[in-house]
């Protein structure tokens, strides 16, 4: 049985942004840019504004792209800004993001990166 590591130093970084836009192309280059080292952005449609709106509702843009960003606390704030000012959030309906503390995360992690993790108390091991 192998032994599983958790990280416990964890932050995911959420925006939801309009998908007519290149937006979220344009934040997740800039998490990169700051230090991220993956991301994933997936489409979905919302639901609710729309509806309510009857016949002029055809022109709300239900079309999302969604982006989740995995980062330290390390990097949390430089990521989270870069990628605020670079989808341009702050105009009106440009769309939102949110910071969510992870309790913890298992993932693999070569040892030369372990030993620099623990002397760091940001890691804990379970069996």
């Amino acid at each position: 049985m192998s032994q599983m590591t958790y990280l416990t130093d964890a932050w995911m970084i959420t925006c939801v942004v309009s998908t007519a836009t290149n937006q979220a192309r344009d934040m997740l280059l800039a998490a990169r840019d700051f230090g991220a080292k993956g991301a994933l952005g997936y489409h979905v449609r919302g639901y609710g504004a729309r509806e309510r709106l009857g016949k002029l509702g055809i022109a709300v843009e239900t079309d999302k792209d969604v982006i989740n960003v995995l980062v330290s606390s390390d990097q949390r704030d430089s990521v989270f800004e870069a990628m605020f000012r670079a989808g341009e959030l702050d105009r009106p309906s440009a769309g939102f993001m949110y910071l969510t503390k992870l309790e913890k995360l298992a993932a693999y992690v070569p040892a030369s990166i372990m030993k620099e993790l623990k002397e760091a108390g940001k890691v804990r091991s379970a069996l």
